[in-house]
């Protein structure tokens, strides 16, 4: 089962575990880089991709993904060499959106111009915010000037196709200091806008520090406006909102995240990347050692997480991420894919929140309304199992 979207093909993610330094609110799967590590990935993550065609054989890959960590720590060479691994051992659709992931202080012209020809079509770049004194909190490597710096290099390299991912609710930001880091965005006509709440996990050190009293976080009235300046802002500039976090210009919406929304199937590859195929979600371990000694010994990598899907559960996962979706969930195709009347199913659910206007429907589409958007998970999180009444 390959979602309810209108397009078909697996999306491939690829997480690139490397990082010059942790950020104080980051938990995702990252080490510093050591010496060797990064050829000794490279030569991994192709070893993978040839293990791997088997179990996607005949299946177009639509996007390219890489994520991390910082993709952009390697070299141009290195993402060309994974690149032509990628075209070599599957059947990549010749319209693929391919895309990578940098931060500002890992670019520079060349190796951008080397990355249009290996085929990389949209840059994702994690300015995170154009305060340095929101980037010192955040424990990030670069400065605001550096983040402007680099979204000029990616301009003037041809990329017209560029995300920037921003960040509101960092402890001691204003709302004059966010609309501030929305307009300097904006005057640099990004073809995408990423927004997103600081969310952080216990261990990480910002955490930490919040904890300890050195610093606090935005209280959630606070937050709220900030998400609607956010909003005003950028449509007002012309970018659309497709989705609650995420903006882009007409044509430009990143279509390997619209697959996830869209509860399509994906191959992820490197340690700590997800897989969702045939009902089955499955993690390769969190653990770059191993993950490169079973691959230098021509074994798979060994999985962390396994879970297998039951009907009930793939419906609902469905219905969380795609309601994500500002045009909402397109009612026709989910009953072709999943064999439900999504009305019926979730009757009461949708009536309770249909008569306190926080879910809309219109033309054969279910959505939440706007009011919605910013409390997003307390409707959404009804359509769980065992929350459904």
């Amino acid at each position: 089962m390959n979602g309810w979207g209108e397009q078909q093909g697996l999306g491939l993610y690829l997480h690139v575990p490397f990082c010059l330094k942790k950020c104080s609110y980051c938990d995702f799967y990252s080490l510093p880089v050591r010496p060797g590590n990064l050829q000794r990935y490279v030569r991994a993550v192709m070893k993978e991709l040839a293990l791997r065609a088997w179990d996607i054989e005949d299946r177009r890959i639509r996007t390219v993904f890489l994520g991390g960590g910082t993709p952009s720590l390697l070299s141009a060479s290195d993402l060309t060499s994974i690149m032509n691994s990628i075209s070599f051992n599957l059947e990549l659709d010749n319209k693929a959106e391919i895309s990578l992931e940098a931060n500002p202080t890992s670019l520079d012209g060349n190796a951008l111009q080397s990355l249009q020809k290996a085929g990389f079509n949209r840059i994702s770049l994690g300015v995170q915010s154009f305060q340095d004194q929101d980037l010192q909190i955040l424990g990030r490597s670069h400065n605001s000037q550096q983040a402007r710096q680099s979204i000029e290099l990616i301009k003037n390299s041809g990329f017209s196709n560029f995300n920037l991912d921003l960040i509101y609710g960092i402890p001691g930001q204003t709302i004059g200091m966010w609309k501030e880091t929305l307009a300097q965005a904006l005057e640099l006509e990004p073809a995408h806008l990423s927004v997103y709440l600081l969310q952080l996990d216990e261990e990480t050190p910002l955490s930490r520090d919040i904890k300890d009293g050195l610093c606090q976080l935005s209280d959630e009235d606070t937050e709220a406006d900030m998400y609607q300046a956010a909003i005003q802002l950028i449509e007002k500039a012309g970018l659309v909102q497709y989705e609650l976090s995420n903006f882009a210009r007409p044509g430009y919406e990143c279509q390997h995240n619209l697959g996830y929304w869209k509860a399509m199937e994906y191959v992820g590859i490197g340690p700590g990347a997800v897989s969702f195929q045939a009902n089955r979600r499955y993690l390769n371990k969190r653990n770059l050692l191993q993950y490169l000694t079973c691959l230098e010994n021509d074994q798979e990598p060994e999985l962390e997480e396994l879970e297998c899907m039951e009907a009930q559960e793939l419906v609902a996962d469905a219905m969380v991420l795609g309601l994500r979706l500002c045009a909402g969930i397109n009612l026709e195709r989910f009953t072709q894919s999943y064999g439900i009347n999504v009305l019926d199913y979730y009757k009461d659910i949708i009536e309770e929140y249909m008569n306190r206007d926080l879910l809309e429907v219109d033309n054969g589409y279910l959505r939440l309304s706007k009011k919605a958007y910013f409390i997003c998970n307390q409707v959404i999180c009804h359509f769980l199992p065992d929350l459904k009444s």
